[in-house]
């Protein structure tokens, strides 16, 4: 009776699998890689001299703290499913795959460059401006800076205010043609509107100073300082002036929108340059899934063909066992919501091949029970129970294998990682109760021969 209830409990696990897992194939839709879909892969190293300069507690928070900023940065600007990850002390891994269609893929190009800006914000004081072709001499307390055309400004060398005194930067056209198509407009602190309007009031900035508002020590834009701006931060306070500074002369809504979207984000803590760039096209993520798949089916046909043809009607078992391994992995991975990638394909292969692997140790065994002279009911028994320990170690031990590499791998490693740790946990089910099931079904029946 015990053993009826545990048949039928077996029975309702691969029904409510089999019917869950055709549920999900059916209404989820797949999440595809960098590698399947095309897109950007960037490793990213910090400055050796900057890390370098910070104490040694702080050097890991600032790696941890770049992170946060890059996935900031390349989330705001509208670029989905990005992974961001440190990749060693001083190593940061970016994978950005390419939009769904009809949208055009990701440049690198701009990707790179809206990440490994710095962003350090800085406003500081104008004393002279010169001509591109003129050399200036910076006095005590002054800096010699250019903009990107290479005019020089003499500027004051300590700013008055910097990117922490900024909560937001707007990209949007700009209401005169004079200051180019497009500028950004800056939104201070409390603390920064309170600074810079103490400043005005107190006149160390007056009317028609000029302010060269630099990024990471270019002078972006050189405003002067309207004589209404000084009157309105004496009569009404620095609520009046929180909001209204522009960045001017940007000649993109792109260009304005990346600068506005690396000011909101914050400085990076550290320089980051690019020591490493993949750029993988739409194509060739086709032309992948196209291998993958007919390397997944002509694997799988072989593995069947072989179990069919060397265990008979008890290879057909494994063959049927096989496929709902296959289909409860695809389910799981969709609901998951994992990604697929290239590796994560080839993890799947070799799932196909475990699969197999637990159904093989469970017919030879059963075969030695035939071979001793034991009768069908004892040598499935028999054979199920010598095999378990086996099959439970070999899964045991490859899935701590897969978990050290999800745990220290980047990027690809990983999709080969969770593929292969979803597929051992969907084999070991399947061993344990599909195949099971098939056999307890086949004792009840009380066959004097078995095909095996």
């Amino acid at each position: 009776m015990r053993g009826s209830r545990v048949t039928w409990l077996r029975a309702a696990l691969i029904l409510a699998a089999l019917v869950g897992s055709i549920a999900v194939v059916a209404l989820e839709e797949p999440i595809l890689g960098l590698d399947l879909r095309g897109g950007v892969m960037l490793l990213l190293q910090a400055n050796p001299e900057d890390l370098q300069k910070l104490p040694p507690d702080e050097r890991a928070r600032a790696i941890d703290e770049a992170v946060e900023i890059i996935r900031l940065r390349v989330n705001e600007s509208g670029l989905a499913e990005t992974f961001v990850s440190k990749a060693g002390e001083d190593r940061i891994w970016v994978e950005i795959p390419c939009p769904a269609p009809p949208e055009p893929c990701t440049r690198p190009e701009v990707v790179r460059n809206l990440i490994e800006r710095r962003g350090y914000l800085e406003f500081r004081k104008v004393n002279r401006v010169g001509s591109p072709d003129e050399e200036l001499v910076p006095g005590p307390f002054e800096e010699v800076v250019y903009d990107r055309d290479g005019v020089p400004y003499l500027v004051a060398a300590e700013p008055f205010l910097t990117g922490n005194e900024i909560v937001d930067a707007r990209a949007q056209p700009s209401p005169d043609v004079s200051r180019g198509p497009f500028v950004v407009v800056l939104t201070f602190t409390e603390e920064g509107a309170k600074r810079f309007a103490q400043l005005l009031r107190e006149g160390t900035l007056k009317e028609n100073d000029q302010i060269a508002i630099l990024l990471d020590g270019v002078v972006q834009s050189a405003p002067v300082i309207a004589p209404s701006l000084v009157a309105t931060a004496r009569s009404q306070g620095w609520r009046a002036i929180r909001q209204g500074t522009e960045i001017t002369n940007l000649q993109s809504l792109e260009e304005a929108t990346q600068l506005a979207i690396v000011l909101r984000s914050g400085n990076l803590p550290v320089r980051l340059k690019a020591i490493l760039e993949e750029s993988i096209g739409p194509s060739l993520g086709r032309d992948s899934i196209r291998r993958g798949v007919l390397a997944s089916i002509v694997a799988g046909a072989l593995v069947l063909l072989f179990m069919l043809v060397y265990y008979r009607f008890a290879g057909l078992i494994a063959d049927v066992v096989l496929g709902l391994n296959l289909l409860m992995l695809v389910a799981i991975m969709m609901l998951l919501e994992a990604t697929w990638t290239l590796p994560g394909i080839a993890g799947l292969i070799l799932t196909i091949g475990m699969g197999v692997d637990s159904n093989v140790l469970i017919f030879e065994r059963v075969r030695e029970e035939l071979r001793a002279g034991k009768s069908v009911r004892a040598a499935i028994d028999f054979g199920y129970d010598r095999a378990l320990l086996t099959i439970v170690d070999a899964h045991v031990t490859t899935l701590i294998t897969a978990l050290i590499l999800f745990t220290f791998g980047t990027g690809p490693i990983k999709g080969f990682a969770t593929t292969l740790s979803i597929g051992i946990v969907v084999n070991l089910f399947t061993a344990l109760m599909g195949t099971r099931l098939a056999f307890d079904l086949i004792k009840a029946r009380e066959p004097r021969r078995l095909s095996i």
